[in-house]
């Protein structure tokens, strides 16, 4: 009992007090502050691109048309970032899964562990592989604007 108190009261003096998080390294919270300061940045502008479309309801039309063309040209840019990013990613994450499937297919070949499970393991990755390979290839045909001519495979996941 005596050994139970101590620890408790060890625990809150460490903890602050029971109820307190530990709080993310400093590096991480100020990553977090950065994030959190570009939300709010973003926010704003967005209000008052709210307020400017409010306000050009009543201008000419050619205005409008002005405002709608350069709204469309920074969805155009925003979904080119998009695509650049999911072609990296997608690279990234092929390159991981052929990474790992040469690891299993390294402890098979030595007869490390579960041989069969490790041959296993090294087919999905393999095949995982390939599939972001083909996600990034997709990606890169829409960034470039060069859709494949023949017809392509029809994928169950959805958004593909």
């Amino acid at each position: 009992m005596i050994v139970l108190s101590w620890l408790c009261r060890q625990r809150i003096s460490h903890a602050g007090s029971v109820d307190s998080e530990p709080r993310p390294p400093l590096g991480r919270q100020r990553e977090i502050d950065a994030r959190l300061e570009a939300l709010r940045v973003r926010l704003k502008e967005l209000r008052e691109r709210d307020w400017d479309a409010v306000r050009s309801r009543t201008a000419v039309p050619s205005d409008r048309f002005e405002a709608a063309r350069r709204h469309a040209a920074e969805a155009a840019a925003a979904a080119e970032q998009v695509l650049a990013s999911s072609v990296e990613a997608f690279r990234n994450a092929a390159v991981a899964h052929e990474r790992v499937a040469e690891v299993h297919e390294r402890a098979a070949a030595a007869g490390i562990g579960d041989v069969i499970m490790h041959e296993r393991q090294a087919a999905t990755h393999r095949v995982a592989a390939a599939a972001d390979w083909q996600r990034a290839e997709r990606a890169l045909s829409r960034l470039s604007g060069t859709e494949p001519a023949g017809p392509t495979a029809v994928s169950d996941e959805p958004g593909d």
